[in-house]
């Protein structure tokens, strides 16, 4: 069974993941129980932000994935080399851009979201910046299906999180001073890919850049206009996944919004973990669109079935034990909304598979539609929450709709164009 590439690297990052994600939220129990619930609702909204302004790197690191996916396909590790060398340099500027921007809206973003102080806001740039550049080398080993050093690195990432974290909520219970363990993760995670990639591609010294990739792989490729074109639709993925808890830190209360992000932080395992099952499937869609063929259709199938079979049974444990996961990672004060735990669950659920018929329409350039489709759920989650906030369960059914409807209108969008390239097949 393992022999079959797409299942072992399922198996492989799948087990990764969910390690990491058992560290990631002894992480958030840690914080949980340090802070307040407003300071945890605060805590939330920072991680938000994060996401979201991260949207521009987010960009970066599918640019990049797409890219090595293709000299991946051609065995080019020296290629591969020169790319990276190649994209650092011209991308430098972008980080600071980004930096001088980021403080001058310092003041905004800090009244906006009715936060505290500014130092939660900082260590968001910090980890940005510096998590961008080891995005450069992880990129690269997700285009070339390397999920064995990927997992390794991430799990090595993650502890350093939860170590830091813990260390920092002990002696200095807030939010603003929790989220530098972002910042410091995000150094060591640097220090550590570079390394494992320089061991695995070695930049060739003494020689001169060969830029003959360019022409032998993306020969009258605008470089500049796919970036800006993949860098809009990272803008809407990240502000349909993230911008719930903005939303509900607006139209709620400190404590609703602090029950509304745990319960989201739960709900969520099930978007994590089928993350894992969209991050193998998105070179080869990558491959595929390279090579103008539509991702084989047990590929896809597959790539569902996986996200069936991780979500339902955490849907039902959800359902019946709900009580059970709160109390455990939460504490009792959060049990007065425990019951609508599986419906976090079936919110992310959704969402995974909206993401991942996302992923297939980026992969094969189909750039314009499905970022319009993406903005256009996220105004139907917008205002929905608008509408409907009266209570925490009428706010996730408005979000679970919304991903509903987006998922749909992707689908239908991907399917036009499977039907299509299949008529183009039969005629030719």
């Amino acid at each position: 069974m393992l022999r079959n590439k797409f299942l072992k690297n399922n198996l492989v990052y799948l087990s990764s993941i969910s390690l990491g994600g058992l560290l990631g939220y002894l992480f958030h129990f840690t914080l949980s129980h340090q802070l307040s619930v407003g300071q945890y609702g605060e805590f939330q909204t920072i991680i938000s932000l994060n996401m979201i302004l991260g949207v521009v790197f987010s960009a970066v690191s599918y640019f990049i994935i797409k890219q090595s996916a293709v000299f991946a396909l051609h065995n080019d590790r020296d290629g591969q080399a020169h790319f990276l060398g190649y994209v650092m340099k011209k991308f430098r500027y972008l980080v600071l851009s980004f930096s001088v921007l980021f403080l001058l809206f310092l003041p905004v973003i800090k009244n906006a979201l009715h936060l505290e102080d500014y130092w939660g806001i900082m260590a968001v740039g910090f980890s940005m910046a510096i998590g961008f550049y080891y995005s450069f080398y992880s990129n690269s080993l997700q285009g070339w299906n390397d999920f064995v050093g990927l997992s390794a690195i991430g799990l090595a990432i993650v502890s350093i999180k939860v170590a830091s974290g813990y260390l920092l909520v002990i002696f200095f219970p807030t939010a603003s001073v929790g989220i530098w363990s972002l910042v410091i993760a995000a150094g060591c995670g640097w220090l550590i890919t570079e390394r494992y990639f320089r061991k695995k591609w070695p930049m060739l010294k003494n020689k001169k850049v060969d830029m003959r990739w360019r022409e032998k792989y993306f020969s009258g490729v605008n470089f500049r206009k796919s970036l800006l074109q993949i860098m809009l639709f990272s803008l809407g993925l990240a502000i349909v996944s993230n911008v719930d808890i903005l939303i509900v830190k607006n139209v709620a209360s400190a404590e609703v919004a602090g029950y509304y992000g745990a319960l989201s932080v739960l709900g969520k395992i099930v978007l994590w973990l089928n993350f894992s099952i969209i991050s193998v499937l998105f070179p080869s869609a990558c491959a595929a669109g390279y090579s103008g063929q539509p991702v084989q259709i047990k590929t896809i199938t597959g790539s569902y079935g996986f996200i069936f079979l991780i979500s339902i049974p955490i849907l039902v444990a959800y359902y019946f034990w709900a009580d059970f996961f709160v109390r455990l990672l939460f504490g009792q004060p959060y049990l007065v909304v425990s019951a609508n735990l599986w419906l976090f669950g079936v919110m992310a659920f959704v969402l995974s598979l909206l993401t991942l018929e996302a992923n297939l329409a980026l992969a094969r350039h189909d750039y314009f539609s499905s970022s319009c489709l993406l903005f256009l759920t996220a105004l139907i989650l917008i205002f929905s929450v608008a509408l409907l906030h009266t209570d925490i369960r009428a706010i996730i059914l408005a979000i679970t709709s919304s991903f509903f409807s987006g998922w749909v209108m992707m689908l239908l969008l991907n399917l036009r164009h499977r039907f299509k390239s299949k008529k183009q097949t039969v005629r030719l």
